[in-house]
């Protein structure tokens, strides 16, 4: 429990720590992208498992104050951190992908909240690969971003470049056209032609982005009214659906 308390808090970044009984379920049939240490339930929580793998009961005195949410969930797992998969790693598996594939990529997401919800709709959009690049932002094995992905974030294809320009020039080699969603200025979604293979780039909530996503074409929803943007989750969705609508063969949008 103090190991489990001291992911929570930061002070552990060896380990990732699941809360709730879908998200640890999730990963035990995830195909070994966690490797759990230890599950621990509020006694009297009945919560089938892996053979071999011990569930710890918990009394609700020392279970409370668990985790990061204000009211500990009555299942909580503590796994250990995968191996970040980076950029040798992503070009073999680009240099994999069919003809058609879109790829999602994030740089400096602030809120783990965001990166999970855009995990979310990457797996609901059938994206080949998330890439998570930059020295900044939120991380894909944090507990709030897990929480938010409701569990894509075990089943997507993730990597993690550090540096974005490298990711960039990956996906370019690989063929794939590379966009990042802009607020204002790109080229209209209505009126955007996309290849086979697509790569989106989704930023900082600020609207801020990185010198390096310049070498991507922008990439912006019309709105009306006094809006002046989307929540970043909420504008990556309507891309990604939009692009696999078009490459589905459902013909184009119309702006």
């Amino acid at each position: 429990l103090k190991v489990a308390r001291a992911v929570a808090r930061g002070r552990d970044d060896t380990r990732v720590l699941l809360e709730g009984a879908r998200l640890v379920a999730d990963a035990l049939q995830s195909e070994g992208s966690l490797e759990i240490e230890r599950i621990f339930v509020r006694e009297g929580t009945s919560f089938s498992t892996a053979p071999g793998l011990e569930v710890h009961a918990v009394a609700e005195e020392a279970f409370a104050g668990v985790g990061t949410l204000r009211t500990t969930p009555s299942v909580v797992a503590i796994a250990k951190k995968p191996e970040p998969k980076g950029s040798e790693a992503l070009a073999g598996f680009l240099a994999s992908l069919g003809d058609t594939a879109l790829v999602a990529g994030v740089a400096g997401i602030a809120d783990p909240g965001n990166l999970g919800a855009l995990a979310r709709s990457a797996e609901a959009t059938g994206v080949a690969a998330l890439i998570v690049a930059g020295p900044s932002g939120a991380r894909p094995f944090g507990a709030k971003a897990l929480r938010g992905s409701m569990g894509s974030l075990l089943r997507l294809n993730v990597f993690e470049v550090a540096v974005i320009d490298d990711a960039i020039e990956l996906l370019t080699t690989a063929g794939f056209d590379s966009w990042t969603a802009a607020t204002r200025g790109g080229t209209g979604l209505g009126s955007a032609q996309f290849s086979r293979r697509t790569a989106l780039w989704f930023t900082g909530e600020t609207g801020t982005a990185d010198p390096a996503l310049a070498r991507c074409r922008g990439l912006t929803i019309p709105m009306q009214g006094a809006v002046e943007s989307l929540n970043v989750a909420v504008a990556g969705s309507l891309l990604m659906f939009e692009v696999q609508r078009r490459s589905a063969g459902l013909g184009t949008a119309q702006s």
